[in-house]
């Protein structure tokens, strides 16, 4: 269907470009005529006015024969002084109602068309003799107005077009038998095949002259249509499920690359914290040994003067004292540093 709707607005494209191209073609090809008239009276009598009327209330067409004679044009034709054939000009009118016949010359120039025109109603009014009437008089001589037309343009212009339609619906039907004629195999991906191939024994009772890779378009039964229209919200369905896989996992990736950062960071704070404990336990290490330096030497300096007075004695104690309880305060700054880099240690792990 789609097809031929294609093949359709094709035709119909093709037959309005081919319109315009005609009557572009046919305008400028047409050579612009002018168009002279005159007028002739004629007096019929009493005794031949039903012989000379015709049944639309004019006259005859034995006048337009008589005017269209050899030996009228012959005369008008010397009369005019040329030697071209009038009657491809003359077109000879009969007025109904009246007793009025028009002659009317039709010339690529004004001038000419005029001469002729009178030059044959000049002729016309001496064929009395001819045709029996009383009288012939010229109503109106040629007239000259200078607009000019283009004549038959419109019906050769329908003409044109209508040749251009019929050739491109001959090259449609022809390009159709064509396709018809060697087209080939739809591919193994086509969704119809693949139905086929999946539903076909299901839906077909063929198995003797059913082969592989034969492509049979799914049965228009109710129940084929249905199981299509399943397949087809499988496979949506089946997209959808490996495009939300895809989906997930990039959203763990993104995830865990976030928790690695936030797990270095961490890491790189902890690692400060400790060095700066270190730090400062071997500072407190330095001043305690400075501190025990002072008291052995206080105590040396304190043995040498010999001297048995109590309270120089309580104050070497009182120093040993200090060493003792500095030493203390050591072992725990030790315990408590140890301690911190357990727990840290443990939260990195966690934190992995």
């Amino acid at each position: 269907m789609r097809k031929f709707a294609r093949g359709i607005i094709v035709l119909l494209l093709v037959t309005i470009l081919g319109g315009v191209g005609s009557y572009l073609y046919e305008y400028n090809t047409i050579k612009d005529m002018y168009k002279s008239v005159a007028q002739l009276y004629v007096v019929p009598g009493e005794a031949n006015e039903a012989t000379l009327r015709a049944e639309n209330g004019g006259l005859k067409d034995d006048f337009s024969i008589v005017l269209n004679s050899d030996v009228v044009l012959s005369a008008a034709k010397n009369l005019a002084g040329t030697s071209e054939n009038l009657k491809k000009y003359l077109t000879v009118n009969s007025v109904a109602n009246s007793n009025i016949i028009e002659l009317v010359i039709v010339n690529p120039d004004q001038n000419t068309a005029k001469t002729y025109v009178d030059a044959i109603a000049a002729t016309a009014v001496k064929t009395t003799t001819i045709i029996p009437v009383e009288s012939i008089q010229i109503l109106s001589e040629g007239t000259s107005t200078g607009d000019s037309f283009k004549p038959d343009l419109m019906l050769k212009t329908v003409r044109l077009t209508a040749l251009v339609a019929l050739v491109t619906f001959a090259l449609e039907m022809l390009v159709l038998f064509f396709y018809l004629a060697f087209r080939k195999r739809p591919e193994i991906e086509d969704e119809y095949y693949d139905y086929e191939r999946e539903y076909g024994a299901k839906s077909k009772k063929r198995s003797n002259k059913r082969f592989e890779n034969d492509y049979i378009a799914p049965n228009v039964s109710n129940d084929a249509i249905v199981e299509f229209d399943e397949y087809i919200s499988k496979s949506n369905k089946e997209k959808e499920a490996v495009e939300t896989e895809a989906k997930a996992e990039e959203a763990v990736a993104e995830t865990e690359a976030k928790v690695e950062e936030t797990v270095a960071e961490t890491e790189a704070i902890v690692d400060e914290a400790v060095v700066e404990a270190e730090i400062k336990t071997e500072e407190a290490k330095t001043e305690e040994v400075e501190t025990a330096e002072k008291a052995e030497e206080s105590v040396v300096k304190t043995a040498k003067t010999e001297t048995k007075e109590e309270p120089k004695l309580a104050e070497v104690a009182a120093n040993e004292d200090e060493v003792a309880e500095s030493k203390e305060v050591e072992t725990k700054a030790e315990e408590k540093v140890e301690v911190k880099k357990k727990k840290l240690k443990i939260f990195g792990r966690v934190k992995k």
